[in-house]
């Protein structure tokens, strides 16, 4: 690509990046106005997304807990992990620090997005149900765990209502 292909490119695209950057800086300000006391991470629309929606969906109130983003009026600790998109990896949570300690989540939850950031599903896994049945894979390029769901998973799926 030449300067000139690449200034006609940010020219052609200006008025649509513009118009994206003011939808991303309005929706941030709306999920940090929900999120406290949480602090966002910057340009995490997805995650911060998701975190919200759960929230809201459980009736939770955010803490700052070492492992768990949200409790519930039930007690239960919940981490949640977001994904957006149906390409190959969506099924795959992202990396969770500690999956044994003092202060573990009672649960995972797992939100994804389709494309169009319309929510398709939220999953709660109980975390004992995940330890018991093996679902914690190690990622062996980060000194972290991942969960994969799976069409077995139907019996935690608790948005859309069955």
């Amino acid at each position: 690509m030449t300067q000139k292909e690449l200034e006609e490119l940010e020219s052609e695209l200006k008025g649509d990046l513009s118009n994206l950057w003011k939808a991303e800086k309005c929706i941030r300000e709306e999920l940090e106005k929900r999120a406290k006391p949480k602090k966002l991470k910057k340009n995490d629309f997805v995650g911060g997304l998701g975190l919200i929606y759960g929230k809201l969906l459980k009736d939770g109130e955010l803490d700052s807990g070492q492992s768990h983003e949200f409790k519930t009026k039930k007690g239960e600790r919940i981490l949640v992990k977001t994904r957006k998109g149906n390409a190959g990896g969506w099924k795959k949570t992202g990396n969770i620090s500690k999956i044994e300690s003092d202060d573990l989540p009672t649960h995972l939850m797992f939100v994804h997005f389709n494309d169009d950031y319309s929510l398709d599903k939220i999953w709660l896994f109980p975390w004992e149900d995940l330890k018991n049945s093996n679902r914690f894979k190690k990622n062996k390029k980060k000194n972290s765990f991942f969960v994969k769901v799976d069409k077995s998973d139907e019996k935690y799926l608790i948005y859309p209502n069955k």
